[in-house]
C-alpha cells in the first residue's frame, strides 16, 4: 500500500539522475469522489517551491523519479482552491460518517488507478502515527511474533467529510445533508468530541429543529458552550424548541448578562416558563422539573377534559398522567387517562380522581425524587410548593440524568478523587482539593512509623527501623494516588469512553495531579527518614518514593484498562495489586540507600 508518509520528504531526481530536491507536499486536482493527485509540491534548497504535474513522476521506489531533466522539467501555475494533501488534510479533525464520531487523520492513503494517483482513504489508527515516526515495520515485527497485529483503520473517503474551519475552501464529496440525517443523539456524540473551535462548521449545516433534538443528548456544558459558539438570535429560536426545563439548563451555564439577553430575544411566554425554572437550585426538585405538564380543573366533566386534552397534549413532556387541580392550582389528585377515557362524557372528574398522589416538594433534593420515582415505579411525579399548588413534573429520564451523576461522584468519592466536571477543571485547582486526602493518608503513615519507630528500638537490627517505618507511608499513600487514578479510568469505561479518550483524560489531568501529590509525599518521606536516621539522605528516599508513587499511578489508570478487556472486576484487584506493587518497587530500592 502507497501512504503519503512514503512520499512525503522524499528526495526528487531528474531522468538524468539529478537531484532537484524533495517533495514537501501533494496537490488536489479536485474534490471529487476519490480526489486525483495533480501535482507534487518540488521544494528546492535555497530556491521557492515549484509544482510539478503529476504526468512528470516516473517511479517512486526510496526517491521520486521524473521523466524529464532540469531543463525542461514543466511546472503548474498555483491555483488558489488548491488543497495541500499535508498542509490541509492531515492531522486534521474529519468525521467519519459511517462510524459516527471525529477522528484525527494520521496517514493518507493513495492508489494508482488508470495512471493516475488518487486518494482512497484515510488512515485514522496508530499505524498511521508509527509509519510517521518510521516505528511501523520494528513495531508491526513485534505484535506478530505476539500474534497480535497491529489493526488497521482506513476509513474509505467516500465516508469522510472535513470539518476544520482553517479548511474552507473543501467541499468533499459527502453531502452535509449525511450529518443532518443521523440520529439525534449520534450527531450530539459528534459535537461532543469536537473542539469547540472546530464545531462551527458542524452547527452551520444543521438546521434549528435537528439541533433541538441532538442538544438534550450533550452535557449542560457542553451544550452552553454550542449556544454560546452561535449568535444570540438563533440560540434564541432553538431554545424555545427545547422544553422549558432544557433552556433553563443550558441557560444556567452561562453567565447573567448573556442569559438575560437571550431571554429577551425569545417569546414572552417561552421566556417567562425558563426564567421561572432559572430560581431554582439546579439539584433540587424545582431545578428538575419541567412545567409542561397535563392539568385540568377538578370541577369538569369527563367530556370536556378529553377536549381539553387535545388541544393540550402537544405541548406537554408526558401525557401518561393527567393531575386535577382546583381553582388556586393546589394538587388534589392524578387521573388515569384509562378511566378518563372509558368513562360517561357527563362523568364528573371528581369520581374518576385518585386523591392519594405521590408528589415532592420544589425544594427536595434531586435524590430525594429520584428515591420516590424508582420506589413507586413512577413515569413522571407531580412537583408542588408548600401551599400544594403544582409547579411541573420532574420524568423519569430526568431521575436516569441523576441516578448517573450521583453514581459518578460515589465512585469518585470512594477513591478520594474529585470529578472534574462537578467542581474546577484545572489541574492545580483538583490537586488542591485532593489534597486532605493525601495528608490524611500521609498522617497516618507517619502515626504508624513513630509506632513501630518507638517498638523496633530494643530490635537487635536497628538498620531495619527507619526502613520499616517508612512502609506504612508508602503503602498508603502509594494505594490513595493510584486508586485516584484507577477511580478516573473506571468512571471512564462506565460512561463507554474509548481507549484514547481515557488516556487523554489522564495526560491533561490524572497524571499532572498524581505527580504533584506524589511529589509532596515524597518530600514528607524524606524529610521522616532523614529524621530517623540522622543522615542527610533527603532527596535519594525523596526520588525513590516519587518513583514509586508514578509508577503506582501509571499503573492504576492503565490497570484498569486491561482488567476490563479480560472481563474481570477491576475494582476488587486494583488496590491490591497497587500494594503489593508498592511493596515489591519499594522495598528493594529503599534497602539500598537506608
Amino acid at each position: 500500500m502507497l501512504f503519503l508518509t512514503h512520499i512525503l520528504n522524499r528526495p526528487v531526481v531528474d531522468a538524468a539522475g539529478v537531484r532537484l530536491g524533495w517533495v514537501e507536499d501533494l496537490v488536489l486536482g479536485g474534490l471529487d469522489l476519490f480526489p486525483r493527485v495533480d501535482a507534487i509540491v518540488l521544494a528546492r534548497r535555497g530556491q521557492g517551491a515549484v509544482f510539478v504535474p503529476w504526468e512528470a513522476v516516473d517511479e517512486i521506489d526510496g526517491r521520486v523519479r521524473l521523466n524529464a531533466t532540469r531543463d525542461t522539467l514543466p511546472t503548474l501555475p498555483l491555483n488558489d482552491d488548491a488543497v495541500f494533501l499535508r498542509r490541509d488534510i492531515l492531522d486534521k479533525q474529519v468525521v467519519d460518517i459511517h462510524g459516527l464520531k471525529v477522528v484525527r487523520v494520521n496517514d493518507l492513503q493513495l492508489a494508482p488507478i488508470d495512471g493516475e494517483l488518487r486518494l482512497v482513504s484515510a488512515d485514522i489508527g496508530v499505524g498511521g502515527l508509527l509509519r510517521r515516526l518510521a516505528l511501523e515495520r520494528p513495531v508491526s515485527s513485534i505484535a506478530r511474533t505476539f500474534r497480535r497485529p497491529l489493526p488497521e483503520r482506513l476509513i474509505p473517503w467516500n465516508y469522510v467529510e472535513g470539518l476544520e474551519t482553517e479548511w474552507p475552501s473543501v467541499k468533499l464529496s459527502v453531502p452535509r445533508r449525511r450529518l443532518r440525517d443521523l440520529p439525534p443523539p449520534d450527531i450530539a456524540d459528534i459535537i461532543a468530541q469536537l473542539h469547540p473551535a472546530d464545531r462551527g462548521e458542524v452547527l452551520r449545516h444543521i438546521d434549528d429543529e435537528t439541533l433541538a433534538d441532538a442538544l438534550p443528548h450533550l452535557e449542560d456544558e457542553v451544550q452552553a458552550e454550542v449556544i454560546l459558539a452561535m449568535p444570540e438570535e438563533r440560540a434564541s429560536d432553538i431554545l424555545e424548541i427545547l422544553p422549558p426545563d432544557e433552556a433553563a439548563d443550558v441557560l444556567g451555564e452561562m453567565s447573567e448578562a448573556r442569559a438575560e439577553r437571550i431571554l429577551h430575544l425569545m417569546e414572552p411566554d417561552e421566556a417567562e416558563d425558563v426564567r421561572e425554572l432559572l430560581q431554582y437550585d439546579e439539584d433540587t426538585a424545582g431545578g428538575r422539573m419541567t412545567t409542561e405538564y397535563l392539568a385540568l380543573m377538578e370541577g369538569q366533566t369527563a367530556g370536556q377534559a378529553l377536549a381539553q386534552l387535545h388541544a393540550m397534549a402537544p405541548d406537554a413532556e408526558t401525557i401518561y398522567y393527567v393531575y386535577v387541580i382546583d381553582d388556586a392550582g393546589r394538587l388534589h389528585g392524578v387521573l388515569s387517562l384509562r378511566d378518563l377515557i372509558t368513562a360517561a362524557d357527563d362523568t364528573p372528574l371528581a369520581e374518576l380522581t385518585n386523591r392519594n398522589v405521590i408528589s415532592v416538594n420544589v425544594h427536595d433534593d434531586q435524590e430525594t425524587v429520584a428515591r420516590e420515582l424508582n420506589r413507586y415505579h413512577l413515569l413522571a411525579v407531580p412537583v408542588t410548593d408548600d401551599a400544594g399548588v403544582l409547579l411541573g413534573i420532574v420524568t423519569v429520564d430526568d431521575v436516569l440524568d441523576v441516578m448517573h451523576e450521583e453514581s459518578r461522584q460515589d465512585i469518585s468519592r470512594l477513591a478520594g478523587s474529585i470529578e472534574e466536571s462537578d467542581v474546577l477543571v484545572t489541574p492545580w485547582e483538583q490537586t488542591v482539593l485532593r489534597l486532605p486526602w493525601l495528608l490524611g493518608a500521609a498522617v497516618a503513615g507517619l502515626l504508624m512509623a513513630i509506632f513501630i519507630t518507638l517498638r523496633l528500638t530494643a530490635v537487635p537490627a536497628p538498620e531495619l527501623t527507619p526502613l520499616v517505618a517508612l512502609l506504612p507511608l508508602l503503602l498508603l499513600v502509594a494505594v490513595q494516588i493510584g486508586g485516584q487514578s484507577a477511580a478516573a479510568t473506571q468512571v471512564g469505561l462506565s460512561e463507554g469512553a474509548t481507549l484514547g479518550e481515557i488516556l487523554l483524560r489522564h495526560l491533561r489531568f490524572q497524571w499532572p495531579i498524581g505527580l504533584a501529590l506524589g511529589f509532596l509525599a515524597a518530600v514528607i518521606g524524606g524529610a521522616l527518614s532523614a529524621g530517623i536516621t540522622g543522615h542527610a539522605i533527603v532527596l535519594p528516599v525523596a526520588g525513590i518514593l516519587w518513583l514509586v508513587l508514578t509508577v503506582d499511578m501509571l499503573v492504576g489508570s492503565l490497570l484498569p484498562l486491561a482488567l476490563h478487556r479480560l472481563r474481570w472486576d477491576p475494582v476488587f484487584v486494583s488496590r491490591p495489586a497497587l500494594a503489593v506493587l508498592a511493596l515489591l518497587l519499594g522495598v528493594p530500592l529503599l534497602a539500598q540507600v537506608l
